[in-house]
């Protein structure tokens, strides 16, 4: 493909992926977990409904609370008990992330693109987002945190199904060319990229949107404000250094603050609530992705 232009390498990345067996549907278990995490009224009993439903995942959910990160004194046996164990909110997380790892695997990137630190990225730009979606008293967290998970998709397409693609782009990179601007050249963003296959899965617009404008959120746009969060908790959880970094563009942190209604003082508290909880959350999962899977 090297000698296609930027719009025609897209379009080939496109039919490529959109070949893949793998990638033609977003598993069941997970598109509901999203579902659920969207919706204010889930509760307990309808995350154990939803991981018992898929027994592969309540299995790893069930091993992961009874690793030794937890140091459980009695075996934790039902996942309703793994939710009061762990905590509502971590478990959902975990257990998409867990889910997804099953499409994206981290074990099958190559070495050179740190898969375990872009999935690590992604879960802490997630319970941050989440974080700053309380702190701003919007009216659904559990999207936000959603939304957070999924804006780097488009870079675990890459890496798992056409990472020749990433190869180019990283060649510039090596060249001194900055990620966002070698991606650009090639036409072959991770941002668009990850809009493909989330319009493929037909996800509510809202994540599509975060996908697409994450680095740049539109004023006046659709979502910005939830745009707006999940790029904020992005910029603070490389400043915090959890998981990989593509360095791009810094974003305008002050004009993404007046956007969401919060000031220095707010972001402060939540990037002291990350850099405490967020360790935990990381090596729970490395243990069920890696340990238990």
């Amino acid at each position: 493909m090297s000698d296609l232009s930027p719009e025609e390498r897209l379009a080939e990345v496109r039919r490529r992926v959109f070949r893949i067996d793998r990638l033609s549907s977003m598993p069941q278990v997970v598109f509901r977990l999203v579902e659920a995490m969207g919706d204010s009224r889930t509760d307990a009993a309808a995350l154990e409904r939803i991981i018992e439903s898929d027994q592969a995942l309540a299995s790893k959910v069930l091993s992961l609370a009874n690793s030794a990160f937890y140091g459980f004194a009695q075996q934790v046996t039902t996942i309703r008990r793994a939710v009061v164990a762990i905590g509502f909110d971590e478990l959902q997380l975990l257990a998409l992330g867990t889910g997804l790892a099953d499409v994206f695997d981290p074990r099958s990137i190559p070495e050179r693109f740190d898969g375990q630190g872009l999935w690590t990225h992604c879960l802490a730009v997630s319970w941050t987002a989440r974080a700053l979606a309380v702190q701003a008293g919007h009216r659904a967290p559990g999207e936000i945190q959603m939304a957070g998970l999924l804006h780097d998709l488009g870079k675990l397409v890459m890496a798992t199904h056409v990472a020749d693609e990433l190869e180019r782009i990283w060649q510039l990179v090596d060249q001194g060319l900055p990620h966002h601007d070698a991606e650009s050249r090639l036409g072959v963003t991770h941002t668009a990229v990850g809009r493909l296959l989330a319009a493929k899965w037909m996800l509510p617009e809202v994540h599509l949107t975060v996908i697409h404008k994450h680095h740049r959120p539109t004023p006046n746009g659709p979502h910005y404000e939830a745009t707006c969060l999940v790029a904020l908790a992005n910029d603070l959880t490389k400043e915090l250094g959890f998981g990989s970094v593509w360095r791009g563009g810094d974003p305008d942190r002050a004009a993404l603050l007046g956007a969401v209604n919060l000031d220095l003082e707010a972001l402060n508290i939540v990037a002291d609530r990350s850099a405490q909880a967020i360790p935990d959350l990381l090596d729970g999962w490395r243990q069920a992705v890696f340990d238990g899977g």
